[in-house]
């Protein structure tokens, strides 16, 4: 309780509602739930397309997880993943979805797709586990995929906790094959600390802050200097929450190289997904 007060040095005491105890008793309801759903797979990965700015081709894709209850029917993610974050369940969930995502990969190369890679987020949570380099590397091997395929994206605020070892780890992993996208950039005030001393591959642009700078004049944005820079460092950058054809026109203006929203596609299904795919051409 003491967190809703927290951080407000004007308030010394947090009163207990009937709102609080409703959102108590929601939370506890999740917690009961989680382990039987992971079981019964209530958990569903979907795919949201990523596409180059500048021929609208789809270049890869990010794997989100959405909970499907049989009784409560769709529950956000904005609920459960910051319950499952500080309960701890946001492992055991994150390991679902990687699996998935590689067994899904294995299934498109053998039916002779060309596939594109797919990213997944890697918590903090994870990202301080001592045997993660280890655990992504018996993944890949198990269904035999190249590592540059599975794409890892880490939060810049994961980077605020230990840098030294999320330094360290990132090295690792890249050493080894994996593609590192830093999600959320800009969205606080640790990014460009962490750009300067983590080696990355690719930018992934805040949406928040997509909106923010579209909502300035040209002349008054920093987005062009963003994306220059990280060019400058060999960077590829990648706008989240892309949602209309001015806001794809302002980025391919600044030569973002990709991105990422509603305008191309909301997440969907595994099926429809793969029939993406299909459509796209990559197919054999």
């Amino acid at each position: 309780m003491v967190d809703t007060i927290k951080g407000i040095y004007s308030q010394y005491v947090a009163v207990y509602n009937d709102e609080f105890r409703n959102k108590l008793i929601r939370e506890q309801a999740i917690t009961d739930s989680m382990e039987n759903a992971l079981a019964e797979k209530q958990f569903m990965v979907y795919f949201q397309p990523k596409n180059n700015l500048a021929d609208d081709s789809m270049v890869g894709a990010e794997a989100l997880v959405r909970w499907i209850h049989p009784v409560w029917g769709f529950v956000s993610p904005i609920e459960f993943i910051p319950l499952f974050e500080k309960n701890g369940f946001i492992r055991r969930l994150d390991g679902y979805v990687w699996d998935f995502v590689c067994s899904k990969l294995r299934e498109w190369i053998d039916k002779g797709y060309k596939v594109v890679p797919v990213s997944v987020n890697v918590s903090r949570a994870d990202i301080y586990q001592p045997f993660l380099v280890d655990y992504f590397r018996d993944l890949i091997e198990k269904y035999n995929i190249d590592p540059s395929m599975l794409h890892l994206e880490i939060t810049e605020s994961a980077y605020k906790e230990n840098p030294e070892q999320i330094i360290k780890t990132v090295e690792e992993l890249r050493q080894y094959g994996f593609i590192i996208e830093m999600d959320d950039f800009g969205s606080g005030y640790s990014s460009l600390n962490m750009l300067g001393k983590m080696l990355l591959d690719i930018l992934k642009l805040d949406m928040q802050f997509i909106r923010n700078e579209m909502a300035k004049p040209v002349e008054c944005s920093i987005l062009i200097d963003i994306v220059n820079m990280a060019h400058r460092l060999h960077l590829g950058v990648v706008a989240e929450g892309v949602e209309t054809e001015e806001q794809k026109e302002r980025l391919k203006s600044v030569d973002c190289d990709y991105a990422q929203g509603y305008y191309y596609s909301r997440p969907v299904p595994v099926n429809e997904y793969e029939h993406m795919l299909i459509i796209n051409g990559h197919t054999v």
